[in-house]
């Protein structure tokens, strides 16, 4: 089969129709893609998504890869041109091409890497953790520690958090359709209400933001009588319970490459092994 790669392209509200097809082909689940990728792809304040799609001969859409651009680093060790989030892989397995992922990855990174170093963050379970470190150069900080509180209870973390703290960013974030996100501004935490098994439960998104940060975005006040979840990489967390390995749905594992600088990898992994990185700065909830 004939494969054509798309040019890097920003996103568009034209683009994703196509886009949330092929993403339900290949993760199909019972709540819309559409609403989720126009929120993640176009109303993030930091700027539209950026990708590259794989045709067919037929023209079908049979692979796509994008990035979101996040806010910067806190305190970045050196000046980046953008920094972003890898978001979506996909790769529809009745297209029988191998190396899409990698093909689509390395073309849009290609041009991150014209306009300057730029960084890309990204957290990668365990089908796609192989194909992210060996074949698309990123690099593994470890994995994700994920502790579950007692009811009224947040994890005390020992460690500033990664990305800068942007009133802007919070406000999208705690947007996403579908989601009932609550603050705890004396704790400085954001949660979202979720249900395992049918039981509630509220996974913290972030904690020990400034208090005017996490009162400020006049959201209901989280609820104390059901158990907390966290997951976070590059801190300590203390007053938790380790969620047990088989336990989870799977190994999640952060990842960092820099694009246009390889000579920033090793100041970028020491500075991001020291701060954390939490379910607000990635997609899982």
């Amino acid at each position: 089969m004939s494969i054509r790669l798309s040019p890097p392209a920003y996103a568009t509200a034209e683009a994703l129709p196509e886009i949330a097809a092929l993403l339900q082909r290949v993760f199909p689940r019972e709540r819309p893609w559409a609403p989720d990728l126009e929120w993640q792809y176009l109303r993030s304040p930091a700027g539209p998504a950026r990708f590259v799609n794989a045709y067919s001969e037929s023209g079908a859409l049979v692979a796509h890869y994008a990035l979101v651009p996040t806010p910067p680093l806190a305190e970045p060790p050196a000046e980046f041109a953008g920094t972003y989030f890898s978001a979506n892989t996909a790769v529809d397995p009745a297209a029988g091409v191998p190396g899409l992922m990698v093909a689509t990855g390395r073309a849009l990174f290609r041009q991150l890497q014209a306009e300057g170093p730029t960084l890309v963050l990204g957290v990668a379970n365990e089908n796609s953790f192989q194909g992210f470190v060996r074949m698309l150069g990123f690099r593994s900080l470890g994995q994700l520690s994920l502790t579950m509180h007692l009811p009224g209870c947040l994890p005390k973390v020992n460690t500033p958090r990664a990305l800068a703290d942007n009133p802007g960013h919070l406000a999208w974030r705690t947007g996403r359709p579908g989601l009932r996100v609550a603050a705890d501004p004396a704790g400085g935490a954001l949660t979202v209400r979720l249900r395992h098994h049918g039981l509630p439960l509220d996974a913290v998104l972030t904690t020990a933001l400034p208090r005017d940060l996490a009162g400020g975005l006049q959201l209901s006040r989280a609820a104390g009588w059901v158990p907390r979840l966290y997951a976070a990489f590059g801190t300590r967390v203390g007053g938790g319970i380790p969620v047990p390995d088989r336990l989870r749905p799977s190994p999640l594992e952060y990842i960092v490459r820099v694009l246009g600088d390889a000579a920033l990898t090793e100041p970028v992994a020491r500075h991001l092994a020291a701060r954390r990185f939490e379910f607000l700065d990635f997609d899982v909830v």
